[in-house]
């Protein structure tokens, strides 16, 4: 059967000149064709960005991603009790996290929606709050939806985006489903599993032949955030094995003859 792939969308938003009064200052400004910097300070919702010819720290508005590393105590602890997760497995999905952002933004310019409020922080060049998105997808529902970042801080969208209530639901599920799946810091948990559940977990997927009775999702296996295509139900696929926590590698063949491989939620695969 073959593999239907999902167009991205072409946004079109206005650009908006530069006021010179404080009220302007306020406004959403929408720039497009940005792209990251490489700076050892990059995290997951916090990295240095080139808009136009201009260099900009962008902090992420909606969530915030565990540290990858343990420079500020107390803030780890916070996260590590809202994964329900050890600080040595919060900072692992803070590296998780920084790695997933670094691809997403590094896979093609991206568009940074930003009023340039002032977001501060450890750098002594000027940080703004910002929203990010590549291609169809904000990247704080990407984090989110792999298990990367929790919902917390500072909650705002342009005139372009849904509304922040629309946002806020769209959030909530997206981690609720992640929960579920225990994708990213929550497959280091426990918690809210039974006892029946914790012996019964799926540890390894072994090699076999399924014929999928439901569409299912299929990710690049060089970067599991960027979506191929989608299987429709009744295809047959070879599962070849376990692809970190909750993916497994899929194989199947198209019908003009080519084998392809990629990466399916084991959730997914009925796994």
């Amino acid at each position: 059967m073959p593999v239907r792939f999902f167009l991205t969308g072409v946004f079109v938003a206005a650009t908006l000149l530069a006021a010179p009064n404080a009220e302007a200052a306020k406004k959403w400004r929408t720039k497009e064709d940005c792209t990251l910097i490489v700076n050892p300070a990059n995290d997951g919702d916090s990295f240095h960005v080139r808009i136009g010819r201009r260099h900009y720290i962008i902090r992420l508005l909606w969530v915030d991603t565990p540290e990858a590393e343990n420079t500020y105590p107390d803030r780890v602890a916070e996260q590590a009790k809202y994964f329900g997760i050890s600080v040595q497995d919060t900072i692992k999905v803070g590296k998780e996290a920084a790695k997933f952002t670094r691809d997403f933004l590094s896979r093609q310019p991206f568009t940074v929606y930003t009023q340039f409020a002032d977001a501060r922080g450890a750098s002594k060049r000027d940080r703004d709050y910002g929203i990010v998105k590549s291609g169809d997808t904000f990247l704080m529902e990407a984090l989110v939806s792999n298990g990367l970042a929790r919902i917390h801080g500072l909650q705002a969208m342009p005139p372009e985006g849904p509304s922040e209530t629309i946002m806020r639901m769209r959030l909530k599920g997206l981690e609720n489903d992640a929960k579920k799946n225990r994708r990213g810091g929550w497959g280091y948990s426990d918690a809210g599993l039974s006892r029946f559940e914790l012996m019964n977990r799926a540890t390894e997927v072994s090699k076999q032949d399924t014929t999928l009775s439901r569409s299912v999702a299929v990710y690049s296996p060089e970067d599991s955030s960027r979506l191929l295509g989608t299987l429709r139900p009744g295809t047959t696929v070879t599962i070849l094995g376990s692809e970190g926590y909750g993916m497994a590698r899929i194989r199947f063949t198209l019908p003009d003859g080519r084998t392809i491989e990629g990466l399916a939620r084991t959730s997914d695969l009925g796994l």
